[in-house]
């Protein structure tokens, strides 16, 4: 199962329930269970190219609808055959603050966890 056929089954609206069956049994089944992060990965890329970009924003707090909003218009301006954009929200504690937003090829880290790291980084140099 390639990551052009399952973005094609998401694109359609298929069951997620049923998609994720279908994967997990082709992993096992062909032994590669290992592989599951790179296909997913592929998935993403595949529908970035068609325009939908799916990514993961990480927060120290649950995102409100604006701040999901806002993020979402970020992506659309700065990507530009971006048509439609799904957001996984997760909170993160140990970012402390800020946001870091992470798509299939590209991360955007602007937490307080990472600029904290800078700064340290660029005393001991």
């Amino acid at each position: 199962m390639s990551a052009t056929t399952i973005a094609g089954l998401i694109d359609q609206d298929a069951s997620s329930r049923g998609i994720a069956k279908k994967i997990a049994s082709y992993l096992i089944d062909t032994k590669q269970t290992l592989k599951l992060d790179s296909l997913m990965r592929d998935v993403m890329s595949v529908r970035e190219a068609k325009g939908t970009y799916e990514i993961n924003v990480s927060t120290a707090h649950p995102l409100t609808s604006a701040q999901t909003s806002s993020i979402s218009a970020y992506i659309k301006k700065h990507f530009d055959n971006c048509k439609d954009v799904i957001i996984h929200q997760k909170v993160d504690p140990t970012l402390l603050g800020g946001v870091r937003i992470e798509s299939a090829h590209y991360l955007i880290d602007k937490s307080v966890k990472s600029e904290l790291n800078y700064i340290k980084s660029s005393i001991e140099k």
